[in-house]
């Protein structure tokens, strides 16, 4: 499975990224953004391709949700964010799963076992 990091944080990321390749050794991290524009940028890219994206809510430039009003996504969404108080809008959005920051191995497994 590809899968694309959106974060914003660097140690959020780098932490994401231990977690997944200790836990999912067939999960290949395809791509890292922090940005609404650059995850934009990243997604409209034809050789770009990812099956499941691990977005935070608060990037640097804003929400993540201007992400779903300007391209289609495709692949499978897993909100991971500090705050609870987004859980509707990311499930409005299409989202799988909203994990709650520091994520849980268990329930980071359940999110993907959905995906």
């Amino acid at each position: 499975m590809n899968v694309l990091i959106v974060e914003d944080e660097i140690m959020a990321q780098k932490s994401l990224t231990r977690v997944l390749t200790q836990n999912f050794p067939d999960m290949s991290i395809v791509g890292c953004t922090s940005s609404v524009k650059s995850t934009v940028q990243w997604l409209k890219s034809p050789d770009n391709i990812a099956d499941i994206i691990f977005m935070d809510v608060e990037l640097s430039d804003g929400e993540c949700f201007e992400i779903f009003r300007q391209v289609e996504i495709k692949a499978k969404v897993i909100m991971t964010t500090a705050y609870d108080n987004y859980a509707l809008k990311a499930f409005e959005a299409g989202s799988v799963d909203y994990l709650l920051k520091p994520i849980d191995t268990s329930s980071l497994k359940r999110a993907v076992a959905r995906c």
